[in-house]
């Protein structure tokens, strides 16, 4: 109650307001006004590599909740998601996503797993915002998170400016099972979650090291798509 009172008052002085249009909000909603939420572009389409990824097993299925357009409003959302740390917007899209996932069938997922950032990238940026997001699709699917479950076993570049091949040479080998886990994951059905996919080229990686760990099916997930000419943020 008091908790509310509280959110109550602070909404009064400091109104809450849309990342994308800073229009005042005035319900329930939070981040986004209903006229910029109703503006987020559904993915419904598929991933340009997804069939050759399957019919290889190195993945099961791949899923993003929505298009990464540059001015529609996912844009600063995936921003201030990540740059400012409001780490509500990753459970949140965590939320829609774990909803899309769980319309796909009766697949039952043991752990949720999020792409892991680098120990020194770690350090500079504090936090990884793909654990929130997996943490809200765990909320929904009622899974269990494993932030640690795949670790990175080297420093990599950033993808954004590199080339479809530059990616995957990028990102070749960076990943393993993290082995206070291996045994735990034997066998699991895992969903992988990162922010934003592009050529898929980090997320599958980490995919094929989940692979041989002897895991059950391995979905990859992410809050958004953005074809490669886009600039990520």
């Amino acid at each position: 109650m008091l908790h509310k009172i509280f959110n109550n008052i602070l909404n009064f002085v400091l109104p809450n307001s849309c990342i994308s249009c800073q229009t005042v909000i005035t319900g329930d909603e939070k981040y986004l006004c209903p006229e910029c939420y109703q503006k987020l572009e559904p993915y419904s389409d598929i991933h340009p590599w997804q069939e050759g990824r399957i019919t290889d097993g190195t993945i099961d299925n791949s899923i993003s909740a929505f298009w990464f357009r540059e001015g529609q409003p996912i844009q600063p959302l995936l921003h201030a998601m990540k740059y400012s740390k409001m780490k509500g917007i990753g459970v949140m899209l965590g939320g829609e996503l774990g909803k899309i996932i769980a319309s796909k069938g009766n697949e039952r997922f043991s752990y949720v797993i999020p792409i892991p950032l680098h120990k020194a990238k770690y350090r500079d940026r504090t936090y990884n915002q793909s654990e929130y997001i997996a943490k809200g699709v765990s909320q929904i699917l009622n899974s269990e998170t494993i932030n640690d479950g795949v670790i990175r076993t080297r420093f990599t570049r950033t993808q954004t400016k590199l080339s479809k091949s530059e990616r995957k040479e990028n990102v070749s080998g960076a990943f393993e099972v993290n082995l206070k886990h291996a045994e735990k994951i034997c066998g699991k059905n895992i969903i992988l979650i990162d922010d934003v996919i592009t050529t898929g080229a980090t997320i599958l990686e980490c995919a094929s090291a989940i692979k041989k760990a002897s895991t059950g099916k391995v979905w990859i997930c992410s809050a958004a798509y953005a074809e490669l000419k886009i600039n990520v943020v």
